[in-house]
């Protein structure tokens, strides 16, 4: 099973870091703040096509967001970036593994210091073909990392990626799908 995992994973690695690195030139951004990556393959590839990137990895956004927990619980900015100081902000697998209410304000901190922001998740089905996937993805998510499955509920309930970014009040520019629809990409502002 582990074999197979890791095999399916590296194409979906593969498949989302060619899509980003397309989407961050359509969005012609130079100045980019990459939060929650956890392999180093979305910062390895995007090095070579924007002038500044600043990453905050996985473990650091955890820190940042334990740190922060009475900013973020009252709204206010948790981020040290400066209002517009980057072109994009992206957000890779770190939104489902927090409370929705934490995801939403990653966002809006997001559009406070970038015009546009790139959303990757994992997302609701649209159509009866993307169930699969979506049902391949929630299995992955309870029996792989079982101490975030209770917050991984509470993400879908609130509609996933789609749903997040609603509640942060942003408009969708671009919206790709990858894997059958079980993941997205979403350009928002």
């Amino acid at each position: 099973m582990n074999a197979i995992t890791t095999f399916l994973w590296k194409k979906i690695l593969a498949s989302t870091v060619e899509q980003a690195v397309r989407l961050v030139g359509k969005a012609r951004a130079r100045r980019v703040l990459l939060i929650g990556e956890n392999t180093n393959a979305l910062s390895h590839a995007l090095s070579d096509s924007v002038e500044q990137l600043e990453v905050l990895n996985h473990n650091a956004l955890h820190t940042l967001l334990v740190r922060s927990q009475k900013k973020i619980q009252a709204g206010r900015p948790f981020l040290d970036a400066k209002d517009g100081s980057f072109d994009l902000c992206l957000v890779s697998f770190g939104l489902h593994q927090v409370e929705p209410e934490v995801a939403e304000q990653i966002v809006r901190e997001c559009m406070r210091i970038a015009p546009t922001a790139l959303l990757i998740d994992f997302a609701l089905a649209e159509r009866n073909i993307e169930l699969p996937s979506q049902y391949i993805c929630s299995i992955a998510e309870q029996f792989l990392h079982r101490g975030h499955w209770d917050i991984y509920k509470k993400y879908i309930r609130v509609g996933a990626l789609h749903g997040i970014a609603h509640r942060a009040q942003t408009s969708e520019f671009s919206n790709i799908t990858i894997w059958g629809g079980g993941i997205r990409l979403l350009l928002v502002g």
